[in-house]
């Protein structure tokens, strides 16, 4: 699962998704796509007719072309009239449908086009915001439009019908837009992503559900938050010389400060004149434990835990639930996972080039870290933070 997020300024419009295919089929009959260039964000959410293969040509086609039509700034209603010319009819019903929900967002600026999905909730300060739409007609669509300006900490929900039907026949009459609203401002904190507000909504729709999807779910989140680095320390300068300055620049940048390796631990203690302090109840079978240095907000093992760091982001690209398996973590590579997949926008990576004789008998040499620290700032570029790798 790949995202792009936007950044505006000092605000980054963070981008999640949580989706699940109805029981029994193979394939999603929801489709969403997005497609960001400098200051701009198209978003497409679309939901086929019916299930299965089917829904999602429909869906896939549908979000496809309105993306890439809305990026050449072709108007709305020729959009949808080129689109209806194109969708391929089913036999059975003798129809060519599929539901769409248009977002683009031009810096904090967001155009919304709606045809037969939920409306897009707006979530702003704990409360949903009502918003005006217009209505114009395309043939026989009907289609609502908006214009919204989104704020520092706004929460904007785009959905398909798989989430407001949840628990119908089964627990209730389905799930109400305010009701979605409602519960996605008590799942939403300064400090909770946007992939992870998504999931949690997505979770309780399947719980009303029963645990079972009668028909496929689409919830995207976008959010308005501050930009906020993490700053990782992997190994320590080539020169001793250089110790100091790096570690100067290292603790001027803002955001939080993470260190990776004994011997990088022995470095920074030295020069913040602290010292490393073992948590052995935070060992696991495949972990080291983690240490503490006052003035540091992370301090773990190297290797070992970036090997582990990098498979939980990778299944956190291919599993849109894993977030919420990161929300208690407790070992090294849990904690520091959830550190740059859940609150960071932005990561410094200073890769520290000194051979570490310590190591030079064992399986840790230069280019497994270096190639561990370009593995993870490829899939954490992917995943839409801003990653930058500084040798030193």
């Amino acid at each position: 699962m790949n995202r792009d997020n936007l950044i505006v300024g000092d605000l980054v419009l963070e981008f999640g998704v949580a989706s699940v295919f109805k029981n029994g089929e193979s394939i999603c009959g929801d489709f969403w796509c997005q497609d960001v260039k400098d200051d701009q964000q198209i978003l497409v959410l679309s939901d086929g007719m019916g299930s299965g293969v089917k829904a999602n040509i429909l869906a896939t086609l549908t979000a496809k072309m309105l993306s890439a039509m809305m990026a050449g700034n072709i108007p709305i209603d020729e959009c949808i009239m080129t689109i209806s010319e194109t969708l391929p009819m089913c036999k059975e019903r003798k129809l060519a449908y599929a539901t769409f929900t248009a977002l683009k967002l031009q810096g904090t600026t967001a155009y919304l086009a709606r045809y037969d999905n939920p409306p897009a909730l707006l979530i702003r300060q704990g409360k949903q915001v009502r918003y005006p739409y217009g209505v114009q007609f395309v043939g026989e669509k009907e289609i609502h439009e908006s214009t919204l300006h989104l704020e520092e900490g706004d929460l904007l929900l785009l959905m398909s019908d798989g989430i407001t039907q949840a628990g119908r026949g089964k627990t209730g009459d389905g799930w109400p837009s305010e009701e979605v609203a409602t519960l996605a401002a008590q799942y939403d904190g300064e400090d909770v992503s946007a992939q992870r507000i998504a999931a949690r909504i997505l979770r309780a729709a399947l719980a009303l559900n029963l645990d079972e999807a009668d028909d496929d779910a689409t919830i995207i989140a976008i959010k308005a938050r501050p930009r906020y680095a993490v700053n990782m320390m992997i190994g320590p300068p080539k020169n001793r010389a250089d110790d100091e300055a790096t570690m100067r620049l290292f603790f001027s940048k803002a955001g939080a400060h993470v260190v990776c390796g004994g011997t990088t631990s022995k470095t920074v203690a030295a020069y913040l004149g602290k010292e490393v302090f073992s948590r052995e109840d935070t060992a696991t079978e495949s972990v080291p434990a983690m240490s503490r240095i006052d003035g540091v907000d992370l301090v773990t093992e190297g290797l070992l835990t970036l090997r582990a760091t990098l498979d939980l982001v990778r299944q956190y690209r291919r599993d849109c639930m894993m977030t919420l398996e990161l929300e208690n973590p407790k070992n090294g590579a849990a904690c520091l996972a959830e550190l740059l997949l859940e609150q960071a926008t932005d990561v410094n990576i200073f890769f520290g080039t000194s051979v570490n004789t310590s190591n030079m008998t064992q399986d840790i040499s230069f280019q497994s870290k270096l190639g561990l620290a370009k593995d993870l700032e490829k899939e954490l570029t992917e995943l839409g933070k801003n990653v930058k790798i500084s040798m030193c």
